[in-house]
C-alpha cells in the first residue's frame, strides 16, 4: 500500500496512465486546476491511499493504526465511489471527508484486489 499526502507525489503512483489521468480528474473537479488542488492539499490535509496487487488482508493489517482507521472509516462511510476504467482491469476511488473543513481520505484500488476495503467498496461503484 501506499500513502500519498502531497497531490504532486499523485503521479508517481504505479498504476496505469489511463487510470492515473481519470484519478487526477477526478481530484482536481472540485478546485479547477491543478495548482488550486495542491494548494487546498497542502492547507487542509488529504490523504490517498493506493490499495497495490499485492495488498492482501494481512499486510493492510500492517499498517500503523492511524492508516488502518482511515482505510476502515472510507470503506464503511464512503462519500461516493467512484469507477475508473481500464481495458486490463477496472479501478475504484473512493472518499470520505475526515475534517470540517474538507479535507478528505480517498481509496483508490484495482477492483481485482481481494482485500476487505476493495471487495466492500466494490460494491457501491458506480461508472
Amino acid at each position: 500500500m501506499k500513502r500519498v499526502n502531497k497531490f504532486e507525489e499523485v503521479e508517481a503512483l504505479p498504476m496505469p496512465d489511463t487510470v492515473k489521468a481519470q484519478l487526477l480528474e477526478h481530484l482536481m473537479e472540485p478546485f479547477g486546476s491543478y495548482d488550486a488542488t495542491k494548494a487546498f492539499w497542502d492547507e487542509v490535509g488529504t490523504t490517498l491511499y493506493l490499495i497495490e496487487d499485492s495488498d492482501t488482508d494481512a499486510t493492510l493489517g500492517q499498517e500503523s493504526e492511524e492508516d488502518q482507521h482511515f482505510l476502515r472509516f472510507v470503506t464503511n462511510y464512503p462519500e461516493f465511489v467512484l469507477l475508473l476504467n481500464d481495458d486490463a482491469c477496472p479501478w475504484l476511488l473512493a472518499v470520505a471527508i475526515v475534517t470540517m473543513e474538507g479535507g478528505g481520505v480517498y481509496c483508490c484500488a484495482p477492483m481485482n484486489n481481494p482485500s476487505f476495503p476493495v471487495v466492500t467498496l466494490a460494491d457501491q461503484a458506480e461508472d
